[in-house]
């Protein structure tokens, strides 16, 4: 007999310094889960981009097997070390020509931030099925890290900095970066926003496959919803530096609006009762709307806008935890 209980997703969108909305939304969530953690109510946790950076924190242990973070301090991340993670001096700024020549930063400040924050902490280890998107170069597929194949096979085992550093090599933005899992296969993989800037799917398949015929609960995570038109006469002239500017973000936004709706007509279909998908996506005024812009301005502004978006959401917050609680 099937077990009633839905499974329990939790999936974070990738966007850059915008990490700032789901993780105050975390906070949101926390305040009403009667002192539970988000590993205690969440069966499957799945980040892609920055938002495998909050999924990777969620779920990493400390000493004594406890979580690591809590919302507040994973919020602490953008505000106080966005400025290291999105680092350039003056010779890097002429040498690459703003990001036309070679990446934008460096991957020296993301690096050192993960490895103070992750230290020696191995995928296998994380307190939830914990899955991180990327994608492979030399394979041209999408490649996610898997805790639970990690658990099975040293060839899926990687370190937790590792993944998180692959998950958010954003193209034009990081360099891609280089993974080895501990039997010494190596990948060369950027950010997965490029497949699956919103992991729900992936992590609805993942679901089913560790609990089949179960229903689903899954709570998708945006980085704030910002309308940028743009102006279809002009695109029409343009050539690859011209498109340049925009395709990342068209990539990013036109995946993760693909898989809400999938995800909403999949949840919709399904005969599995008590199945529900829920997206918490504030709408960003367009001067919030950069995927780096670590001024104390913009990392405000976030926070008050996804606040506020708090506020007017107050009673499908509440209905969130009742659920989760259950």
């Amino acid at each position: 007999m099937n077990d009633p209980r839905p499974v329990r997703i939790l999936a974070v969108d990738g966007g850059g310094i915008r990490g700032i909305v789901p993780a105050t939304l975390l906070i949101e969530l926390q305040q009403r889960l009667a002192g539970r953690t988000l590993v205690e109510c969440f069966d499957v946790i799945a980040g892609t981009s920055t938002g495998g950076l909050v999924a990777a924190a969620v779920c990493a242990p400390d000493a004594a097997g406890k979580p690591r973070y809590t919302p507040a301090q994973i919020l602490e991340f953008y505000v106080h070390d966005c400025t290291q993670i999105f680092r350039r001096n003056l010779a890097w700024t002429l040498s690459s020509l703003d990001g036309l020549r070679r990446p934008k930063y460096p991957a020296a400040g993301m690096e050192a931030f993960l490895a103070a924050r992750f230290g020696d902490l191995q995928l296998k280890d994380a307190l939830r099925p914990l899955l991180l998107v990327s994608y492979d170069l030399a394979n041209r597929a999408p490649w996610v890290f898997s805790s639970v194949l990690a658990a099975e096979a040293a060839g899926r085992n990687y370190l937790v900095r590792d993944a998180c550093r692959a998950t958010t090599a954003a193209p034009t933005y990081f360099p891609a970066a280089t993974a080895r899992s501990f039997d010494g296969d190596s990948r060369e993989l950027v950010d997965g926003g490029v497949c699956a800037n919103d992991p729900a799917l992936a992590a609805f398949v993942v679901a089913d496959r560790l609990f089949p015929g179960r229903p689903v609960s899954i709570v998708s995570l945006g980085t704030g919803n910002v309308s940028l038109p743009i102006d279809g006469a002009a695109a029409r002239r343009w050539g690859v530096l011209g498109w340049a500017a925009h395709l990342l973000d068209l990539l990013t936004t036109g995946q993760s609006a693909m898989s809400e709706a999938s995800l909403r007509r999949l949840v919709g279909v399904t005969a599995r009762d008590g199945s529900r998908y829920v997206r918490l996506q504030p709408d960003l005024p367009r001067h919030l709307g950069r995927m780096d812009d670590t001024s104390p301005e913009n990392v405000g502004g976030l926070q008050r806008v996804t606040r506020e978006y708090c506020a007017a959401n107050a009673a499908l917050l509440d209905s969130i935890a009742a659920e989760l609680l259950q």
